[in-house]
């Protein structure tokens, strides 16, 4: 394994975990950040099928209705076919809090599932050009009598840009990565 494919590898890996930071803070842009401009999001046909554009609208319509979410990403294989095309499998564990805006009404949903990514490096920037979401299986539990809410749980932060990871960092040469 030579050292741009490290470094590619690290750059696609660092595109994922910020495409589940922005779902998980609803922070739009971050999402949208994932993705080539072109590029086509295929979800189960209930979800959305088709464009960057429509699916962040989608997004940004469905994540607010949730009190809170946690997208955990599991095993994760690169492929490439070549020095600007990667095929991306990565297992995905999501857990959803539907509040009472959300058909789920206080419910509480884990989702898992398979993320299929094409990456394509353009312009030196390696971002999903097409995404397609496999759904594995899912659980629905009642909104009551499964789980205690801790009292210091971080909710408070979900989509108001206050959550303390947000802050703006360093990058590894001491200048500001923008966040």
């Amino acid at each position: 394994m030579t050292l741009e494919e490290l470094k590619a590898r690290a750059e696609i890996h660092d595109v994922l975990l910020r495409y589940c930071r922005g779902l998980d803070r609803v922070d739009m842009s971050l999402v949208r950040g994932a993705f080539h401009m072109d590029a086509y999001i295929q979800f189960p046909e209930s979800l959305h099928k088709g464009s960057l554009d429509g699916f962040v609208k989608f997004l940004a319509d469905e994540m607010p209705r949730f009190v809170r979410t946690m997208h955990f990403l599991g095993n994760s294989l690169i492929e490439f076919d070549g020095p600007d095309i990667a095929y991306v499998e990565t297992y995905l564990q999501a857990d959803h809090q539907g509040s009472e805006l959300h058909h789920w009404k206080g419910e509480y949903v884990k989702l898992w599932a398979r993320y299929f990514d094409r990456f394509e490096r353009r312009d030196g920037v390696w971002l999903i050009a097409k995404r397609q979401l496999m759904v594995d299986w899912m659980y629905r539990y009642p909104a009551s009598g499964w789980f205690d809410d801790h009292p210091d749980a971080s909710v408070s932060h979900r989509g108001k840009g206050t959550d303390p990871v947000l802050r703006k960092v360093a990058g590894f040469d001491g200048k500001p990565t923008g966040l």
